[in-house]
């Protein structure tokens, strides 16, 4: 049975641009949508968990409400720039603040009611990564606030965290070999604490690719590749065009791969229809907006609705349509 396919944004395009009640308004007037993927507040985030966690919880349940009353399901809350880099630190301290950071984020898709929270597994500066002995801690750091934070989202309600693929092989799920073992390593985690530990599944990235010069398996740069590895895993998708090198980040022009970039999102939706089997998989555009000129954000709002007209149509190209009650993507 194909998976259900959800479509949405992730709120990226709008962080610094619009609030949140806004941003869920902007998602359903100027986007024509009803799923979004909220980027955690970062910015002031953490301190305010950390200092005011009530008043926190009570900014995000009034996001909450608004989007209840749109008709808005927010699904997930992922960060906007990679968190989970500083979990590998050699200093406790450093490790201890970027495991609030992530708590933070925990605490925020519970207060929306989301499934989901999603982080990158970690990064490493170049010149640790080059000393196996020093990746190998990072790693075995990193491994342990990750299953810290198994047992946060389980306590708060959050029944899956997401580990995204990255695109370098210092940020570890860049491979699909690095990624299975992993993953292999928070799944037996989890089933050996099922009752005390959230899940993990798989969010892929088109826009994320190991260069040649660090891998030489064509597959690792294949989302079909990727997709027969975790079916049962891959759970969400961030849609974005991107060139041969993995270095770009941009809207779709056209449904069926004709236009620029190396990204077709015809073929994606075939792929996953086929492979995945999920019972649903979550698809968000993923491009940050234009930040600072009136001009620029209507353009990237107009850039947005081209993109989306794209994906709609790549989708019933493949047999989907869409279910006028739950809004949801089913192949007929």
């Amino acid at each position: 049975m194909p998976p259900l396919i959800r479509l949405g944004v992730n709120a990226n395009f709008a962080k610094y641009v619009y609030g949140p009640h806004r941003t869920l308004e902007v998602v359903r007037s100027e986007l024509d949508l009803y799923d979004v993927e909220m980027v955690a507040d970062n910015d002031f985030g953490p301190t305010f968990f950390l200092s005011e966690p009530e008043e926190f919880r009570k900014h995000h349940r009034s996001v909450a409400k608004t989007a209840g009353r749109l008709g808005v399901q927010i699904h997930n809350v992922f960060t906007v720039y990679r968190d989970g880099g500083a979990i590998g630190s050699d200093n406790p301290q450093i490790r201890e603040s970027a495991y609030r950071v992530g708590l933070s984020i925990i605490e925020q898709a519970a207060c929306y009611g989301a499934p989901y929270a999603g982080l990158s597994f970690f990064t490493l500066n170049a010149e640790d990564a080059d000393n196996p002995g020093r990746f190998a801690q990072a790693r075995a750091n990193a491994i342990e606030i990750w299953k810290r934070w198994m047992n946060d989202a389980a306590r708060l309600g959050v029944p899956y965290l997401l580990v995204e693929m990255a695109a370098a092989l210092r940020e570890e799920c860049s491979t699909i070999a690095d990624t299975r073992r992993l993953l292999d390593e928070l799944i037996e985690h989890h089933r050996a604490q099922p009752e005390n530990t959230a899940d993990v599944a798989l969010c892929y990235d088109t826009g994320h690719g190991i260069s040649p010069e660090e891998s030489s398996n064509e597959a690792d740069r294949d989302y079909r590749a990727w997709l027969e590895e975790f079916p049962d895993l891959t759970h969400e998708i961030h849609l974005k065009n991107t060139d041969h090198s993995f270095l770009a980040t941009t809207h779709f022009t056209e449904s069926d791969g004709t236009g620029s970039g190396i990204i077709n999102p015809r073929e994606v939706f075939e792929a996953v229809r086929d492979i995945v089997t999920a019972d649903t998989v979550y698809f968000y555009l993923e491009i940050p907006g234009k930040r600072g000129r009136q001009s620029g954000e209507q353009e990237a709002l107009r850039q947005h609705r081209e993109s989306l007209a794209h994906l709609t149509d790549a989708l019933r190209q493949v047999g989907y349509q869409q279910d006028s009650d739950s809004k949801a993507w089913s192949a007929s």
